[in-house]
């Protein structure tokens, strides 16, 4: 069921009644009954200032890679579609939060600047890469953040480098709400040929040890301290369980994949079978590493 807005809302780009299933990776989902989508920082401070005023929930959806949704979303969903490349300045590479993640660490590549060799085999957008502080390959979004611009619940404009423990595992200081605008990552001078080769071995690594050809979110659940998520769940005996055309991939265990017409409820159960299984086995309480909208 849709929820009425206010005229001022209303006066920006928004699209209505969209499948989450074309809006995340996993396909998984109701409907967005709102979807608004500012091409320009302006019109994303008017989107959080109007919802402010109004005293209305809103919800920031990237590119849904690490995202599963579980209903409708009757609220107000805010997608950034800013325009801008990515810009060098001496040995720090910005970029716009809508830019995409992959796309940034091949453009830094091409600089010759070192640094996101590890960011070139992981989805989404920048915004959503350094709000759950992506990462692989023992590099992550806290090692190279120089600074970085958002706009805070209040719609209070901020740009600030991070401070002392504001990101860790998975995990940064954004408050709900807050919308990541732009990011700038210090770097070093590097060869690129052999920047560009590092990326390839990694891309390689990715695509041998990572399902393809189905839709996913990908990794599921955080890897424990000390462990891996991925081998707890395997050695519980719980790769291929499926819930209907959900299903735990034979290929990376902490890759809960969707068959075909996984439902939420499916996704859901099979989420917690696996929790479950792992408990049992291993007494290990696994956190979800997804997103989860209800």
């Amino acid at each position: 069921m849709s929820i009425p807005l206010p005229d001022e809302l209303l006066k920006l780009p928004h699209t209505r009644d969209i499948p989450f299933e074309r809006l995340t990776t996993l396909g998984i989902g109701g409907i967005c009954r709102w979807l608004f989508e500012p091409s320009t920082e302006e019109e994303a401070r008017l989107f959080v200032g109007a919802c402010v005023r109004r005293d209305q929930p809103y919800r920031v959806l990237g590119v849904g890679s690490n995202l599963l949704v579980l209903g409708d979303v009757a609220e107000p969903v805010l997608r950034l579609r800013l325009g801008g490349k990515a810009a060098r300045s001496g040995l720090e590479f910005t970029a716009p939060a809508s830019h995409g993640h992959v796309a940034l660490a091949e453009a830094a590549a091409a600089a010759g600047l070192s640094g996101l060799e590890w960011a070139g085999g992981i989805p989404g957008s920048l915004g959503g890469a350094v709000r759950m502080n992506a990462g692989a390959h023992g590099g992550e979004w806290g090692q190279v953040l120089a600074r970085y611009r958002f706009l805070t619940p209040a719609g209070e404009l901020v740009e600030k480098a991070p401070g002392p423990g504001e990101f860790g595992y998975r995990r940064s200081g954004f408050p709900p709400g807050a919308v990541v605008l732009s990011a700038t990552a210090r770097l070093a001078e590097g060869d690129p040929a052999r920047i560009h080769a590092l990326m390839a071995e990694y891309r390689a690594k990715r695509a041998a040890g990572q399902p393809r050809g189905v839709r996913s979110a990908g990794c599921i659940f955080r890897n424990p301290p000390g462990g891996s998520a991925g081998r707890l769940i395997d050695a519980a005996g719980l790769k291929g369980r499926r819930v209907g055309d959900a299903e735990v991939s034979l290929v990376h265990a902490n890759f809960l994949v969707n068959r075909g017409h996984a439902t939420p409820s499916q996704f859901l159960e099979l989420m917690e079978l696996v929790r479950a299984g792992v408990k049992e086995a291993h007494g290990v309480d696994l956190e979800p590493e997804v997103e989860i909208w209800r």
